[in-house]
């Protein structure tokens, strides 16, 4: 095992903790960052087993927490279209991936500092449509959360409620995407090593971050998530 993959391991455990810390930005991190380590492909092949590992754990830790008629609307939805995406993701620039990705979170950046994020009731059709499009874009950028942030925060959950919709709706289009990818090549056998390390840190980092998200503020979180989102734009476009 190579330098480039331990850090890599390292990088997935800093970014997992965050996103059990905030919500998000497991993806964000390992996606910007982690195609200066390994090529783009393999690191977000790989960082798909980081994901799985990571959202199953935050929903067990967060289950009491979840929303779970909602969760499974959303859950529901992005399935067939995470499926379309990543059958997508091997016919598309990595460079573009990276590009287009940031962009999206300046996007919500732009819409959360504004002050124009609209809060509105969790009705079935703004659940579907959302989730429909979270779906594809994990598919073909490695992350759609960005997608699932905008739709889940204009319901203005509580913290922890935040933490456990985004990890509980993320965890079987985890496991779409590394069947995908598996099918394809990208995740094979002798990945095995870096793939439990992998596991093991997602696991760790979420326990930890539990720890911290019950002691911080909501006004500390609300800001915490806009600093990730920033520094992970600025990764993936410069």
């Amino acid at each position: 095992m190579g330098i480039e993959t331990i850090l890599f391991v390292c990088l997935g455990f800093g970014a997992s903790l965050v996103s059990a810390v905030f919500g998000l930005g497991t993806a964000l991190i390992v996606l910007s960052l982690g195609a200066y380590l390994l090529p783009v492909k393999e690191s977000i092949a790989l960082a798909a087993v980081l994901f799985a590992a990571s959202t199953s754990t935050k929903t067990i830790l967060f289950y009491q927490a979840i929303q779970w008629k909602q969760a499974m609307i959303m859950i529901i939805a992005s399935i067939p279209f995470t499926y379309l995406g990543a059958l997508a993701f091997g016919y598309l620039p990595a460079e573009l991936l990276r590009k287009l990705l940031g962009v999206m979170i300046l996007l919500y950046l732009a819409v959360s500092l504004l002050g124009l994020m609209v809060r509105h009731e969790p009705k079935s059709a703004t659940l579907f449509c959302g989730s429909a499009a979270y779906g594809f874009i994990s598919g073909v950028l490695g992350s759609g959360n960005i997608v699932k942030a905008l739709v889940l925060r204009g319901f203005n959950y509580p913290k922890e409620a935040f933490v456990g919709m985004m990890a509980v709706t993320s965890v079987l289009a985890n496991f779409v995407k590394i069947a995908v990818f598996y099918k394809a090549g990208t995740l094979h056998a002798g990945q095995i090593e870096v793939m439990l390390l992998l596991i093991t840190a997602a696991i760790f980092a979420a326990l930890i971050g539990r720890f911290y998200l019950k002691r911080l503020s909501t006004q500390r979180f609300n800001f915490g998530l806009n600093v990730v989102l920033g520094l992970s734009a600025i990764g993936l476009l410069f």
